[in-house]
């Protein structure tokens, strides 16, 4: 016999016995329930409904759910080199707005908005007759209307 059919057996004999109650909520075992007698089921109290509280905030989680799947960004970077920092800059800046485009585009996406934009450049190529090239990425964050 096992630990657990011993332990069933013996706590069904002392319960026929009724030196012990039956305050656990375990189900019987197989065992158990043909040598233990029934115990009368006690039926639990009536709770009541909380007060209309739910209908108020169903629709917060509702506006909530939509306006996190109406608001998708993305964090796209996009570098270039030319003459000039802000030629630099400005061809980085145009080339990533098209990119942008493209990627919300394949995203299933309507119209963009540009936010948080960074730009950063390093001196790429110096040259000493035609001037100095920089290298600039530009960072921007792209987020539905």
């Amino acid at each position: 016999m096992t630990f657990r059919r011993i332990a069933a057996v013996t706590f069904a004999t002392l319960l026929a016995a009724g030196s012990v109650q039956a305050q656990t909520a375990t189900p019987p075992t197989p065992a158990a329930a043909t040598t233990a007698p029934a115990v009368p089921a006690v039926a639990a109290p009536a709770v009541k409904p909380a007060p209309s509280a739910a209908p108020a905030a169903t629709p917060v989680v509702a506006t909530s759910a939509k306006a996190a799947a109406a608001k998708k960004c993305m964090r796209l970077p996009l570098s270039d080199v030319a003459f000039g920092r802000e030629g630099a800059t400005a061809a980085a800046r145009m080339r990533l707005d098209e990119y942008a485009a493209d990627e919300a585009k394949k995203r299933g996406w309507g119209a963009t908005t540009k936010s948080l934009e960074t730009v950063s450049c390093e001196v790429y190529l110096v040259l000493p007759i035609l001037g100095t090239e920089y290298q600039c990425l530009v960072t921007a964050t792209f987020c539905t209307k």
